[in-house]
């Protein structure tokens, strides 16, 4: 069975961005971590898990119903899960778009559990996950993470995605089963 996640990507070009940041971030690191890959960084709306294949086009219709317009993104402060004290998940916030996220995500919870899929139970985060930490080591993560305090740049979501993630050794392997268009007015 698929294993597949909605999303919102990020631009070319900020995914080129990211990198240096996660770059420097690693410099000197006495924990192990491993970083997300470029062109792998998204925002995830909902995660689905395994799915059955039968399941997609259904999926695929519930998610072409919803109407939501674009909106600007900017990432902002950084952060782990679940929390720096005791960091599994590295992540960086959004200083623009989270409250727009919330709503879509809420738009995409709503048309999904009209075909039956289970609703989060969790609270929905809006974060752009940039590493997941394998072995602890005696790094200082709050201060580390004050260096996410950048002026990011601002970019449109214009669409979002229904992927297929392939876990790999080598990392998820991301494929686009389909894009929606978010409304230009």
């Amino acid at each position: 069975m698929p294993r597949l996640f909605i999303g919102l990507g990020l631009p070319d070009s900020y995914q080129q961005t990211v990198k240096p940041f996660t770059d420097n971030l690693n410099t000197g690191l006495d924990s192990s971590v491993r970083w997300i890959r470029p062109g792998n960084w998204h925002l995830t709306l909902k995660f689905l898990g395994n799915t059955d294949e039968k399941d997609i086009p259904t999926i695929v219709d519930a998610l072409s119903s919803i109407h939501f317009p674009q909106f600007p993104m900017q990432a902002g402060d950084a952060g782990a899960f679940p929390n720096v004290n005791r960091p599994r998940e590295i992540w960086l916030g959004l200083k623009q778009g989270a409250q727009q996220c919330a709503d879509l995500a809420d738009m995409i919870e709503d048309a999904l559990t009209n075909m039956g899929v289970a609703r989060e139970k969790k609270r929905f985060r809006p974060h752009l996950t940039i590493g997941w930490i394998k072995k602890t080591g005696q790094d200082d993560w709050k201060s580390i993470l004050t260096t996410a305090n950048q002026d990011w740049p601002i970019f449109t979501t214009e669409r979002f995605t229904l992927w297929q993630s392939e876990l790999k050794p080598t990392g998820a392997v991301h494929t686009v089963l389909n894009n929606f268009s978010l409304r230009t007015d």
